[in-house]
């Protein structure tokens, strides 16, 4: 079955929906069959959605811009990226009073003060880990050094996604969540211990976000789109929402057949 047309007779279970982009809405610069339609006939009946990404690289703007290029009509405002969970996370916990350490290519930060030359990092309150390309060496042995002297200061990591389909390329990128993991594997061998804080899906912190946005107590009644059971589903599940996977990305029907637990979709349709 397709979503939309379950949504067609299942709709009054839900109140707003939340999707993945990437293997789910487009795949690279193609839209995928029948996504613009579903789209267009939310916004006929005036249903809430957002478009959910780990993508934290590129502005809203940017990813907006992309989307409408692949002939998927999107707004700036119903972009919700990994790092529209900083600025506020940042206000509580007072990294907005300093400056942070910035790896890589960041999008929106809500200005937050960054510093991208390493002969700033000693100032620094925190890491922000981006994405894209980078001296990756000197900056993980920059780093490494840092944690050891500061294991208490933040090491932020938008994007948890440990790596990504490259559609372009037909290849696989290493993710920021990636990355993260390596440095942190590196200082726990050298006998210090940190945690990263991740922002992105799976992990709550984007989903309490995008339901405060919504403004909607009843999190059973959104209803998530997305095409990997590691990032998609497993995010939904655990964060209260209603997780739907469809086959158009990542994951295989025999796939979604063999989860289970947190990674068991609750729905699964051919595509959108």
């Amino acid at each position: 079955m397709k979503l939309i047309d379950f949504w067609r007779e299942e709709s009054v279970r839900f109140d707003a929906i939340l999707f993945d982009i990437d293997g789910t809405l487009v795949y690279g610069p193609q839209p995928i069959p029948g996504a613009a339609e579903f789209l267009a006939l939310l916004r006929r009946d005036g249903t809430p959605f957002f478009f959910l990404t780990n993508d934290g690289d590129h502005t809203r703007r940017q990813k907006s811009g992309f989307l409408n290029r692949a002939g998927i009509e999107a707004a700036e405002s119903e972009v919700i990226s990994c790092l529209s969970v900083l600025p506020e996370l940042a206000r509580r916990r007072g990294w907005d009073r300093g400056t942070l350490f910035q790896v890589g290519r960041v999008g929106d930060t809500g200005g937050l003060k960054l510093e991208r030359d390493l002969a700033g990092l000693e100032q620094c309150c925190g890491v922000l880990m981006g994405e894209g390309n980078y001296d990756w060496r000197t900056s993980w042995e920059a780093l490494t050094g840092f944690f050891r002297r500061h294991p208490d200061r933040p090491f932020i990591v938008p994007n948890p996604d440990t790596c990504w389909p490259n559609a372009v390329t037909g290849g696989i990128g290493i993710g920021a969540g990636g990355q993260a993991r390596c440095i942190r594997l590196l200082l726990h061998e050298m006998g210090t211990d940190i945690e990263p804080i991740y922002l992105g899906k799976p992990c709550t912190a984007i989903y309490d976000f995008a339901a405060e946005q919504l403004g909607m107590a009843e999190r059973s009644r959104i209803l998530c789109i997305g095409d990997s059971l590691a990032s998609d589903i497993r995010g939904a599940n655990n964060s209260g929402m209603y997780s739907g996977l469809v086959l158009t990305g990542i994951t295989s029907r025999e796939q979604a057949e063999q989860a289970r637990g947190e990674y068991r979709p609750r729905l699964v349709f051919e595509s959108v």
